[in-house]
């Protein structure tokens, strides 16, 4: 199974910026250092985010446990409620201080490259329990 992950944005002139912009960009997901094609994934998932705090281990979800993947994998997440300020915070809960690494406001999406030795969780601290959407894809150790 190869994997092609594509990237569109498009604002109309006057919208975001004073000039039309279109860009799009895509690329094939390939293992490190080769040119195999990523061959695994966990599958799309979705879950409601209880925790309201990083370090309560109840409600928050576990999005990527360390070493699960080989470097390098990739991390889509998406937070799919639909009111503003119904946030969903991601941090690393495998180092010292368990630091953010990004926050997700309602209807926001990432993709993103991570480093497979991390583990990544999830938590919404204002406790209005968003769902996340998440799937990693990489090579599988």
């Amino acid at each position: 199974m190869a994997v092609t992950a594509s990237l569109t944005l498009t604002s109309a002139a006057d919208d975001l910026l004073s000039d039309a912009l279109a860009l799009s960009t895509s690329t094939s997901l390939t293992k490190a250092g080769t040119a195999t094609a990523v061959e695994h994934t966990t599958g799309l998932a979705r879950k409601v985010v209880k925790s309201t705090a990083k370090g309560t281990v109840s409600g928050q979800v576990t999005l990527y446990t360390a070493d699960d993947f080989a470097a390098i994998a990739y991390l889509y997440v998406k937070n799919t409620a639909s009111t503003a300020g119904h946030k969903i915070y991601i941090y690393d809960d495998s180092t010292s201080g368990d630091p953010i690494q990004f926050q997700l406001d309602a209807g926001d999406f990432a993709f993103i490259p991570m480093h497979g030795d991390k583990t990544y969780m999830a938590y919404s601290p204002g406790g209005n329990d968003p769902t996340v959407e998440w799937m990693v894809i990489g090579a599988d150790q």
